[in-house]
C-alpha cells in the first residue's frame, strides 16, 4: 500500500463520520419539523400546540385529551331543577351550569315513607340537562329529595337543591258510597248503627288518621355541684305526625328541704336551673300538640365537691408604680363559696374576695414572693400559687440599648467559660467573646461565634475535618424596634405572611444569640426542615445532615450555629451531670423541660429587627407560665422534606403569630413588648416550626448585618452562602454562581447532534486505521 492510501482512507472515514452525524442530526430536525397540526374529529385542523393545552380549541372538543385541572380551574357547578307532573307520573327535570357539564355527576338522597335511598352517579348530557324519575309507593308522608352537583376532576360541588313533594291525603275508610253511611245519617240496615256520626267523626274522621301524642325527651339524669348552672334540655322531643309542639313547660315536682331554687325560662324547650342545696331534684317537662300531650321527668342530684381552680401556677414580675396585669382565678369544678390569699399582698395590690382577682399598682420594690390562693366551700379548699416580684421601672421598650448591654453574655473575662468541641480530640479550651458599642441608632455587636457551652461540630468536622473555629462577626441591630407596617414584601421564604412582613432567610443567619452565635433559619442545605429531619419526620436523602447538642452544628468554614432551641446557654448541670448526656433531646416534647424552673424563660437572642427572642416558656393570656407553642402545622401529606413550603399557618393553633412571636409582658418588660419565642412544639404537639422566627414583625435592615459574609440576613447577593447552603458536600450553587469560590466553569451544550451504533462503528474503523498508520 502506498503512503498516500492510508491518508486518503483516513480522510474518507473522517468525512464519513461528519457526514453521518450531520445526516442523523438533520433527520432529527426533520422529524421535529414535521406537520405541526392536529385534525379534529369533525375535520377541523388546528395547531398541534393547541391540541392538549387544557382548552377546547376544536369545536367538537375532541382535542382535549388530557386536562390539567390543577391549572385550568372552572367555576363551581350551579344546579337548577323543577318538579314535573304529567298525568300520574312525576319526575325532576334539571340542568347543570358548568364549563364542562359532562364531567359533572348529580348526587341525590331521597327520604319518604318508603325509607331513604341515594345515588351519586346521575349523568348529564353535553348541554348539562338531566332528569330524575320518582318511584315512591307510600305517599302518606312528605317526599324530600336533595340534589348536589359534583365536578369530578376538580372535586368541586354546587350548593344543595331540595325539592319537597307534599304527602297525599288518605281517604277515610268509612267515607264514600261503599261506606254504608249516607249524607242524611241513614243506617246501612245494621241494628247497631244509629246514624249518629258525630262520635265516629271524632274517633276516626280525621283524614290523616288518629292523632299520635308527641314524644317527650327531658334528657338524662345528671349530677352537678350546688350553685352551678345547668341546662334542662328537652329539644329532642318530637311529634311523629309533624304537628308543632305547643305549651312547653318545666316544673319542679320534688326538691330537698330548704331549697328555693326556681327554673329560669320554664316555658322554653331548653331552660336553666341552679340547685341551691345538696339533694335530689325531680323536674318534669310537659308539651302538647294541641290535641294530646306528653310528660317526662329527670332527676338532678346536687352535690358539693372541693373546688379546683385555674390558673394553678402564676408568675409575674411587676414594675413599681405601674398597674399590673390583673390575675383572675376561676373554678374548673366545684362551687366556690369564699376566696382567701396568704400572706397578705404588698401595699398597692388588692385581692378581690368576691371574684378571686389580684389587681392594683405596687408602690414598693419587693423580692420574689410566693402567695397561696384558696378557693373554699364546705367540701374543702382548692389552691393555686402566685409568685410575684416588684422591680423598679422595667427596661425602656423604646430604646433597648441598656437591655442588650446587660443581657449579652461573654462580654467580660469572668463570663467567658472554657468550652470544648466534643467532636475533636482533647480539650479545645475555646472561649466566647462578645463586645458591644453604641451609636445613636444601632448596637454594633462583635462576636467570635463560639458558644458559652460545650458543643458538637458534627459532620463537617467528623467527616470533613472542617471543625468549629473562631469567626469575626459584626452585627448591626436597631436600638429602637419599629413595627413593620409597610407590607408589599417578597414572601418567597414566608408565604403565609402574604407579603405583610419581611421574610427571614430560609437558610442562613436570621438572628444572633446572646452568646454571640448565629441563629439560622429552619432549612438545611438541600432545602428540607433540618430540625424535623433530626427528629425523624422524614429521611434526608439528598445530603447527610446531623444536629448536635441544642440543635447546633458547624458549617463549612468553621461557622457554628443553631437551627432551633439554643437554650444550652442557660442550662446549668447539676453535680455529676454533663451536657452531652443530660441535656435531653430525645424528642421535641421533652426539650423545653431542660430549662424549666417555673418562671418565664430568659432572653436567648435578638432578631435583626431589634425585638428580643425568649426561650420556650412564657405568659399566656391569663399570665400562666406555659410552654409557648407555634401555630404552624404540616400541610396534608407533607413531612417537612420540602422545608418551608410544607407548612401552613393556622391562626389560634398555638400561642404565637405568623412570625412566631406575640405582644405581651415579659419579666424585663412588664409593660409589654413584642417578642419571639423558641418553639419545639405546635399547638397539637407536633414539630414547632419555624423554631425561632420566619419573618420580622419589625423593620429589619437585611443589608446592615454581616460578618465574613455570614453574619446578617445575607443581603441581596444571590451567591452568598457558600459552605453553608451550597458547596462541596452540600449542594449545587444558585444559578449564575459557578462552581464555588475557586471560579466559575462554563459548559457548552451542542443541541440536535446525536450518535447511534453505526456512528460508533465508523469511529472504531477510524481508530483502527489510525493505529495502522502509526505502525507503518
Amino acid at each position: 500500500m502506498s503512503k498516500t492510501a492510508p491518508i486518503a482512507l483516513t480522510l474518507v472515514l473522517v468525512f464519513s463520520i461528519l457526514g453521518y452525524v450531520a445526516i442523523d442530526s438533520n433527520s432529527n430536525n426533520t422529524e421535529d419539523s414535521s406537520d405541526n397540526t392536529f385534525t379534529c374529529d369533525d375535520g377541523e385542523v388546528i395547531s398541534l400546540d393547541l391540541q392538549n393545552n387544557g382548552i377546547e380549541d376544536c369545536s367538537d372538543s375532541s382535542d382535549e385529551d388530557v386536562i390539567d385541572h390543577s391549572k385550568h380551574l372552572h367555576a363551581d357547578p350551579i344546579l337548577e331543577a323543577i318538579l314535573v307532573e304529567i298525568e300520574a307520573d312525576q319526575f325532576v327535570a334539571g340542568n347543570v351550569i358548568h364549563d364542562h357539564p359532562m364531567e359533572v355527576r348529580i348526587n341525590w338522597i331521597m327520604q319518604s315513607a318508603d325509607g331513604i335511598s341515594s345515588g351519586d352517579n346521575l349523568a348529564t348530557d353535553m348541554n348539562g340537562a338531566w332528569s330524575f324519575d320518582i318511584y315512591v309507593e307510600d305517599r302518606s308522608e312528605n317526599i324530600s329529595i336533595t340534589f348536589r352537583a359534583h365536578n369530578l376532576p376538580e372535586d368541586t360541588w354546587s350548593d344543595n337543591l331540595t325539592i319537597t313533594i307534599e304527602a297525599e291525603e288518605i281517604p277515610d275508610d268509612n267515607s264514600g258510597d261503599d261506606s254504608g253511611i249516607t249524607d242524611d245519617n241513614e243506617t246501612d240496615g245494621s241494628d247497631n248503627n244509629t246514624g249518629d256520626t258525630g262520635n265516629e267523626t271524632d274517633n276516626g274522621g280525621n283524614q290523616t288518621g288518629e292523632n299520635t301524642p308527641p314524644a317527650c325527651d327531658a334528657g338524662q339524669d345528671m349530677t352537678t355541684d350546688v350553685n352551678e348552672l345547668v341546662y334542662l334540655d328537652a329539644s329532642n322531643s318530637a311529634d311523629v305526625d309533624g304537628d308543632s309542639l305547643q305549651n312547653p313547660s318545666w316544673q319542679i315536682l320534688e326538691r330537698p328541704e330548704n331549697s328555693s331554687a326556681v327554673v329560669v325560662n320554664p316555658s322554653n324547650l331548653v331552660a336553666e336551673f341552679t340547685p341551691d342545696v345538696i339533694g335530689n331534684f325531680t323536674l318534669e317537662f310537659y308539651v302538647d300538640d294541641g290535641e294530646d300531650f306528653c310528660k317526662d321527668t329527670i332527676i338532678l342530684e346536687a352535690v358539693i365537691t372541693t373546688p379546683s381552680i385555674t390558673p394553678f401556677t402564676v408568675s409575674q414580675v411587676l414594675t413599681k408604680d405601674t398597674a399590673m396585669t390583673d390575675i383572675t382565678f376561676s373554678s374548673e369544678g366545684g362551687h366556690i363559696e369564699t376566696w382567701a390569699i396568704s400572706p397578705d399582698l404588698p401595699t398597692g395590690l388588692d385581692f378581690d374576695l368576691e371574684h378571686g382577682r389580684i389587681s392594683g399598682t405596687a408602690s414598693d420594690v419587693m423580692e420574689e414572693t410566693t402567695y397561696i390562693v384558696y378557693a373554699n366551700n364546705s367540701a374543702g379548699s382548692g389552691t393555686a400559687s402566685v409568685t410575684l416580684s416588684v422591680i423598679e421601672l422595667g427596661y425602656d421598650a423604646t430604646d433597648l440599648a441598656q437591655f442588650w448591654m446587660d443581657f449579652f453574655q461573654c462580654q467580660t473575662a469572668d463570663d467567658r467559660p472554657s468550652v470544648d468541641d466534643l467532636d475533636t480530640n482533647g480539650d479545645d479550651n475555646f472561649q466566647c467573646e462578645v463586645s458591644i458599642t453604641l451609636n445613636e441608632t444601632h448596637l454594633i455587636i462583635t462576636t467570635n461565634g463560639i458558644p458559652n457551652h460545650d458543643f458538637e461540630s458534627m459532620l463537617a468536622c467528623t467527616q470533613g475535618g472542617d471543625c468549629t473555629s473562631e469567626q469575626n462577626y459584626v452585627w448591626s441591630i436597631p436600638r429602637t424596634p419599629t413595627n413593620d407596617t409597610t407590607g408589599g414584601h417578597n414572601s418567597a421564604d414566608c408565604p403565609e405572611t402574604n407579603g405583610d412582613y419581611e421574610c427571614a432567610p430560609a437558610r442562613g443567619s436570621i438572628a444572633v444569640a446572646i452568646n454571640g452565635v448565629p441563629l439560622y433559619g429552619p432549612e438545611d442545605g438541600p432545602g428540607g426542615d433540618a430540625v424535623a429531619a433530626e427528629h425523624g419526620a422524614f429521611v434526608e436523602d439528598r445530603q447527610p445532615i446531623d444536629l448536635g447538642i441544642c440543635h447546633g452544628h458547624n458549617a463549612m468554614g468553621g461557622t457554628y450555629h443553631y437551627h432551633a432551641d439554643s437554650n444550652c446557654m442557660h442550662w446549668h448541670p447539676k453535680d455529676g451531670e454533663n451536657i452531652k448526656d443530660d441535656y435531653d433531646m430525645s424528642n421535641p416534647q421533652v426539650i423545653a423541660q431542660n430549662t424549666y424552673d417555673g418562671n418565664h424563660s430568659q432572653v436567648i437572642g435578638v432578631a435583626y429587627d431589634g425585638y428580643p427572642i425568649y426561650g420556650f416558656w412564657g405568659y399566656d393570656n391569663e399570665m400562666n407560665i406555659v410552654e409557648m407553642k407555634s401555630s404552624y402545622e404540616l400541610k396534608d401529606g407533607e413531612t417537612g422534606y420540602n422545608g418551608i413550603d410544607d407548612y401552613q399557618y393556622t391562626e389560634g393553633l398555638g400561642h404565637l403569630d405568623v412570625c412566631n412571636g406575640h405582644f405581651g409582658p415579659t419579666p424585663d418588660f412588664p409593660q409589654g413588648i413584642y417578642h419571639y419565642h423558641t418553639t419545639m412544639q405546635n399547638g397539637d404537639g407536633d414539630m414547632g416550626f419555624p423554631y425561632f422566627l420566619i419573618c420580622y414583625h419589625g423593620e429589619a435592615d437585611m443589608t446592615s448585618n454581616g460578618g465574613n459574609g455570614n453574619g446578617g440576613g445575607g443581603g441581596d447577593d444571590p451567591c452568598a452562602g457558600h459552605g453553608d447552603t451550597w458547596g462541596p458536600g452540600i449542594g449545587p450553587p444558585p444559578d449564575g454562581c459557578g462552581g464555588g469560590q475557586g471560579g466559575q466553569a462554563e459548559i457548552s451544550v451542542i443541541d440536535n447532534w446525536s450518535f447511534d451504533p453505526m456512528a460508533l462503528l465508523i469511529i472504531g474503523l477510524c481508530g483502527a486505521t489510525a493505529w495502522s498508520l502509526r505502525r507503518k
